[in-house]
């Protein structure tokens, strides 16, 4: 005899059923699938249990995409990158609009993915929004507001291959020093100082006094990207600049306007200094590049180039390594030894000698 099946219904492409447990209380719960055959055993399967009074554990209040963004936006709002998070939600809600977190199968987010692409989003931009979601959705199951189980099936969807990010460095003095003499008063000893440390952007514009040590040679970055302390020597030309640079005992940012604010954004006037200095293609963030791409090919080794920059592995100062020709030539004239060692004669050489 064929065993009923009434009790599923589809909320979009996936089945769920609804059953009486022992005391009669109905239950809702989604069968994870799309495949109706699939559905009506899992519902079989789960009558079964009920009956024999193996109650499945009791079922989390379906939550929906909206209200789990303003919990997780606040869990991380002291965060940097609070405001790009912020972004991706925006861009979930237009793609989904409200969905309950549950439904987020990892189908759903593969459509969502190949949408995006559709887009002309880069795969670098879908990884950082896929990132933000598996966080939300970790979140949610130590909350109690998902089975762990949902959140683990999204381990499935693999990140996306990403370029080799771009490498522009200055090529020299001469262009370093063209575009420090275009640059207007207030921004000189910024990207100066970008040039001598290695700082992001971020780091530079909220620099503290308090965070620069002239006694002992050092600035000591205390909020940093990776939240690492960090600290960097001053080198003369550094020391020389920041002996001449504060003005204002009051004010507590090493570079501010005329009024005592700081710098909240550099963009346009750099823009206009890398135009007049004639550098197309140049970045802010690439005066970090220039930074180590120097450093490298005077010879400074790796590690020391990690350090500086604040790196957590090794392996993101790798992409410099490629500027260091005397490293490398060094390395492979080790070889050279075993070639200027006297060769011994070959025997059929010896051989026809002694014939002679």
């Amino acid at each position: 005899m064929a065993r009923s099946t009434r009790g599923l219904y589809k909320r979009g492409n996936t089945w769920w059923m609804t059953y009486r447990d022992a005391i009669g209380i109905q239950r809702f719960e989604s069968c994870k699938t799309s495949n109706k055959k699939e559905s009506e055993q899992r519902l079989i399967e789960r009558r079964k249990e009920t009956m024999e009074g193996n109650l499945p554990t009791p079922l989390i209040k379906p939550l929906p995409l909206d209200e789990l963004m303003q919990r997780y936006l606040a869990f991380v709002g002291h965060q940097r990158a609070v405001d790009s998070k912020k972004i991706h939600f925006a861009h979930f809600a237009r793609v989904w609009g409200n969905p309950l977190i549950h439904t987020l199968t990892v189908e759903v987010l593969d459509q969502y993915r190949t949408r995006r692409l559709s887009e002309n989003v880069t795969p670098a931009t879908i990884n950082r929004e896929m990132s933000t979601l598996k966080h939300a959705l970790s979140k949610a199951v130590e909350w109690k507001l998902l089975r762990k189980t949902a959140r683990e099936e999204l381990v499935a969807i693999r990140k996306y291959q990403e370029p080799d990010g771009r490498l522009r460095y200055l090529s020299g003095d001469a262009e370093a020093e063209r575009l420090l003499q275009a640059c207007e008063t207030w921004l000189k000893p910024i990207v100066q100082t970008a040039l001598h440390t290695g700082m992001r952007k971020g780091e530079l514009l909220g620099l503290t006094w308090d965070c620069v040590d002239m006694t002992h040679g050092f600035i000591r970055l205390k909020q940093t990207k990776n939240g690492k302390a960090r600290a960097l020597p001053l080198n003369e030309t550094l020391w020389g600049l920041f002996s001449g640079l504060r003005t204002h005992l009051d004010v507590p940012w090493v570079f501010h306007d005329d009024a005592g604010h700081r710098w909240n954004d550099v963009r346009h006037g750099f823009e206009r200094a890398c135009e007049a200095a004639g550098l197309t293609d140049f970045h802010f963030h690439d005066l970090r590049h220039t930074f180590a791409s120097w450093l490298i090919m005077r010879g400074v080794p790796l590690a020391t180039v990690s350090n500086l920059l604040g790196h957590t592995t090794p392996t993101m100062t790798l992409r410099y390594a490629h500027l260091s020709p005397k490293h490398l030539t060094s390395a492979v004239r080790v070889l050279d030894r075993i070639s200027s060692q006297p060769q011994p004669e070959r025997a059929d050489t010896i051989l026809l000698g002694s014939r002679e």
